[in-house]
């Protein structure tokens, strides 16, 4: 149903909740070599006991998992332990490591993009009489006065005949979004956007977002897709804790998504996204949609780059795109969003295959060739970018609550009485210890003193660096802890 005003029109989609089971499933676009790749529900899991034993399974195990592994190195001997504590304490540097490297390279791009921020501040947005029609796909927001407030901002910024906002319900999977992207949009009145932008949940983009991913894409045409940075917003009036909380969970986020994730892309040289915020040519982003849809109906933001990334799509992060979307209030809701995301990089794993397949030779809407001659290759170091990404870092969260299990052991079995005894258990008074433990903190201290730099203003300032410090590593702790969590539901088909 399309709301107008004046010139500006509001799709809103009705929910597929509300259709029968055969409308709910609609055929592919035509010329599509991925057929109907439309997904359903899934309503095989099961109710009553079985359902309850299904979500409490990975608690369970989770639980059993921890005190499995204490147990194993109380036994362990003296060299035994050894072997463990230098392997995983081996690992945990190299993934300091690597993360500063990618939070290094992140604040290049960070500062291009503050760059084109300033100077839109500064002398504005240029009149192009030849701006392409574009469409912005949101979701229903919780947030009741939300949306209008969008669609607002957004006539102020972007000529009212050349946008369309489409407004899709909450679903807990991509029925909707693939229904729109593969089937109405090719259909509805109206020209077929060139650019198409997929927001979900609260995620809301700044009034400039729009503008400055178009100019971009029109700038290189060997572009297809952008990713837009995400901005924790948080509430005003809290209390102190949830405050506190919602500032640490905002920093942490920009440590990820701001320079760690988008870094990733230079110190790999791989051009991938992380999903959702994404802004992109529309055919790209249809392909990708059909791709993603027919692994998994399940709603992953991040099978939908890893996609991009199979049909040689080049995707890059544009720091002066920002999109934002509330901040949990709460430790609990923060968990769940940490829980989300990691759920969606474990059921991604299945892209694994990318490192041992070449790439395809497929001509997109961008003007790129297909031709024998420019035929695209994935390069050792995009191989390796997939295996760290989708399998290292997985593995990286057990070492580290490994770490912590053998810590505890060592505690539980021979506790220490005095400062003198507690750092011969932990440096086993070996100089590459000694080393690897300072490297790795050495490491810690410069990605935080990166991510302060490069925070929000929703995130904590200078001055609360040295609490931050001390707080990072429970938080990196209470990461590996969720993500191990989340391998284990999503093996267990608990997610």
């Amino acid at each position: 149903m399309g709301l107008s005003e004046g010139d500006f029109e509001v799709h809103r989609q009705p929910s597929s909740f509300d259709h029968d089971e055969e409308s709910a499933t609609l055929p592919a676009t035509e010329n599509s070599s991925y057929g109907n790749a439309s997904p359903k529900h899934n309503s095989t899991r099961p109710a009553g006991i079985a359902g309850v034993i299904l979500r409490w399974s990975p608690r369970i195990f989770i639980v059993a998992y921890f005190l499995f592994s204490v147990s194993v190195y109380t036994m362990l001997p003296t060299e035994g332990t050894k072997v463990f504590w230098f392997l995983y304490l081996t690992i945990g540097t190299s993934l300091a490591s690597i993360t500063v490297m990618e939070a290094f390279d992140g604040l290049s791009l960070l500062k291009h993009g503050r760059k084109t921020i300033a100077k839109t501040a500064n002398s504005g947005l240029l009149d192009d009489p030849i701006l392409p029609f574009v469409e912005l796909i949101i979701e229903e927001s919780s947030r009741g006065s939300f949306d209008d407030e969008i669609l607002l901002r957004a006539k102020t910024v972007y000529p009212t005949e050349k946008l369309r906002i489409t407004v899709l319900p909450r679903e807990h999977d991509n029925t909707a979004l693939f229904r729109h992207l593969c089937y109405t949009q090719d259909r509805q009145h109206g020209p077929l956007p060139e650019i198409t932008a997929v927001l979900t949940g609260n995620q809301r983009p700044h009034p400039h977002a729009i503008r400055h991913a178009v100019d971009r894409l029109a700038a290189n045409n060997n572009l297809d897709l952008i990713q837009s940075r995400t901005v924790l917003t948080r509430r005003k009036g809290a209390g102190i804790f949830r405050a506190a909380w919602s500032s640490l969970a905002s920093l942490q986020h920009d440590a990820t998504h701001c320079l760690i994730l988008p870094g990733r892309t230079v110190t790999w040289e791989t051009p991938i996204s992380s999903g959702v915020p994404l802004y992109g040519r529309t055919i790209v982003l249809q392909n990708v949609m059909r791709a993603a849809a027919s692994a998994s109906p399940r709603k992953n933001s991040v099978a939908l780059a890893f996609s991009a990334l199979a049909q040689n799509s080049k995707s890059v992060y544009d720091m002066s795109v920002i999109t934002y979307t509330e901040c949990p209030r709460s430790l609990v809701g923060s968990m769940r969003m940490q829980l989300r995301e990691a759920v969606q990089w474990t059921a991604s794993m299945r892209y694994l295959s990318l490192i041992f397949t070449k790439a395809k030779s497929t001509a997109s809407t961008s003007g790129k060739s297909a031709s024998p001659a420019t035929a695209p290759k994935r390069t050792f170091k995009q191989r390796m970018c997939i295996l760290y990404t989708l399998l290292l870092q997985r593995l990286g969260s057990h070492a580290i609550l490994q770490y912590f299990s053998l810590a505890l052991a060592l505690l539980i079995v021979n506790p220490p009485n005095s400062a003198a005894e507690f750092s011969t258990q932990i440096f086993f008074p070996y100089h590459i210890s000694i080393w690897l433990i300072a490297s790795g903190l050495l490491c810690l201290f410069g990605t935080i003193a990166m991510v302060h730099h490069a925070a929000s203003e929703f995130a904590p300032k200078g001055w609360t660096f040295p609490s931050v410090l001390l707080v990072w590593p429970l938080m990196l702790l209470v990461g590996a802890g969720v993500d191990v969590y989340a391998q284990v539901g999503v093996m267990l088909g608990s997610f």
